[in-house]
């Protein structure tokens, strides 16, 4: 079985971010991590109604409404319990001081999900409520009974809308698996993620070893182009001086930012050489113009 088809077989790196959100803007305080997590339960609110012509169903409508998530932690401490359920914190004595009347802020919630053996599923939900803080506690006895804390998370869709698929839309998820080469999960909590992030940090550019115009090359040599981005296509064509082509194999590394160029067999010796990339996009979309490196070996 393919690994984008893995289970899902863990869970970790509770985040939460205080969201502001209207609709001209939407913002987020840095995001903390909440607590250990044991397991998150989401189901969608959705409903089905067909209409029916002729006797016979001709159209079927499904709209979604909130999101639940139920979040099975090992305790939250006073202080967060508070900020995230909207009850009243004393600094001074280290109390939660609760009035039974709410009101919890709004929240962005993140996390990840292991698919298989090595992969994850990232997500936020940028926009929701904390309710509950449902807790147990019992008499300890010969066997050792672990109670843990849950909380429920109601998700909605942002105020603010964003360009995508066409069309302003409002969003409620964002998440995506790394065992889609297109995904970069790199500072996936360090903010949250919007439409708005996943901008390019830089334009795609690259260096070579050997330098373009390089003499006395190794004739042994690999030929390695970086990239300043995560890169999700390219081709290579390696030519020698009479135009014949050269037989390579390519290897990206893990962080599809070094392409690294083998040729089958040693190079020939005091002999001219033109490496061609062509087809580069990275992950952002931005495309490389094609890149010609020619070099002399020693």
């Amino acid at each position: 079985m393919d690994k984008q088809y893995g289970e899902f077989v863990g869970v970790d790196s509770l985040h939460f971010a205080l969201v502001t959100d209207t609709e001209s803007s939407y913002s987020a305080t840095t995001p903390e991590y909440l607590a250990p997590t044991a397991e998150i339960a989401a189901e969608a609110e959705t409903n089905n109604t067909p209409t029916y012509y002729d006797n016979v169903p001709g159209n079927n409508y499904v709209s979604e409404g909130v999101t639940t998530l139920t979040i099975t932690v090992s305790n939250v401490p006073a202080r967060k319990a508070a900020l995230l359920l909207g009850k009243y914190y004393d600094e001074a004595t280290g109390r939660v001081l609760d009035s039974g009347i709410p009101n919890p802020p709004d929240v962005a919630v993140g996390y990840r999900a292991n698919i298989g053996r090595t992969d994850h599923r990232y997500t936020w939900y940028l926009k929701g409520t904390f309710s509950g803080g449902a807790e147990e506690a019992a008499t300890k006895s010969s066997d050792v009974d672990i109670r843990t804390y849950q909380l429920t998370y109601t998700a909605v869709a942002t105020t603010k809308r964003w360009m995508f698929g066409g069309e302003e839309n409002t969003l409620k998820k964002n998440f995506g698996d790394t065992t889609n080469p297109a995904f970069n999960p790199a500072g996936w909590f360090a903010q949250v993620q919007t439409p708005d992030t996943a901008t390019p940090p830089d334009d795609l550019a690259v260096t070579s070893v050997p330098a373009a115009d390089a003499t006395g090359v190794a004739v042994d040599n690999d030929i390695v182009f970086t990239f300043n981005n995560k890169i999700k296509s390219y081709s290579v064509t390696l030519i020698d001086e009479l135009l014949h082509p050269v037989g390579i194999s390519l290897s990206l590394s893990s962080d599809g930012k070094v392409l690294t160029i083998s040729p089958a067999a040693d190079l020939s010796a005091s002999t001219s050489y033109v490496v061609i990339l062509k087809d580069v996009q990275d992950i952002y979309g931005q495309h490389l113009p094609d890149t010609i490196v020619n070099f002399e070996t020693a």
